[in-house]
Formats: C-alpha cells, structure tokens, sequence
C-alpha cells in the first residue's frame, strides 16, 4: 500500500494484520448468505435432514454464528468492547426482523417467537467474542508495544 493510501490515524494496537481482517469479513459475508438462502428455502427439512434440533434450537444457533461472525469481523479492526457490541447488536436485530417478515414470500412462516430465538443468539455470539477479544486484546497489545510496531497492515 502507498503511503498516500494510508490512513493518518494508526489502528488501535489490538486490530490485527489487514489479511485476517478481510478473512473475518468474508466468513461474515458468506454466512449471511448461506443463513439467508436456508431461511427462505420453501423446504427447511430438505436441508436439516430428520434428526435436526428444534426449530428455536436451529435459530438460536444460526444467530449466534452470525453474530459472533460478524462481530469478529469488526472486533479484528481493534478497539472492541461492550460499546461497539451494544451498537451491532441493533442493525444484525433489524436484519433478523427483515429475515422473519420475509419469509412468506417465500412459502415459509413468519414466527415472532422465532425471532426472540434470533436475538437471544445474536447476544450469544456477539457476547462471546466481545469476551475474547477483552480478554486478548492485552496480549496483543503487549505483542506489539514489544515490537514497536503496528499489527494492521
């Protein structure tokens, strides 16, 4: 990258390398992708076969990755806390909702119980890499003040 691409502003000490940063945000994206196609398939026990979990039980884990999917996107960036977990929380609801409502386009039922299921794994995965990246953010930022350098690239 030149150096008049570079930002101004250093990343904060606990963001890590550019190329795990982009790895998090393809893993999100593809998984929205993937969880979007499987809610809105006219057909769910096509693709959760006979002895799946419950329903609830299917939400609750299919938000949790998607949550801790993307909130390890943004948490990769650095800066991560309680805050910023607060603040995704609202758009990935907002998108569990949109998930639901549509869902009669599509064949399919539109559960408010389901999304409550929705919501309760979204604060599963995104608490759950909030308390990973509190609880490693020291370690690299010691990593990097021996350094003396930047973890992003």
């Amino acid at each position: 990258m030149t150096d008049a691409r570079r930002s101004p502003i250093p990343p904060p000490p606990d963001a890590l390398p550019g190329p795990w940063q982009r790895v998090f945000d393809l893993l999100a994206a593809a998984y929205a992708c993937v969880l979007v196609y499987a809610t809105h398939h006219p057909r769910p026990g096509e693709l959760v076969g006979p002895d799946a979990p419950g329903d609830k039980t299917l939400h609750t884990i299919a938000y949790t990755l998607l949550g801790g999917a993307v909130a390890a996107a943004f948490a990769s960036r650095g800066g991560w806390g309680w805050r910023s977990a607060a603040a995704l929380f609202v758009p990935l609801a907002l998108f569990a909702a949109a998930d639901e409502i549509t869902q009669p386009l599509f064949g399919r039922f539109a559960d408010t119980l389901d999304w409550a299921f929705d919501e309760l794994g979204l604060v599963a995965g995104i608490g759950a890499v909030t308390v990973a990246a509190m609880l490693l953010s020291p370690i690299f930022t010691r990593r990097v003040a021996r350094r003396g350098e930047s973890t992003a690239q």
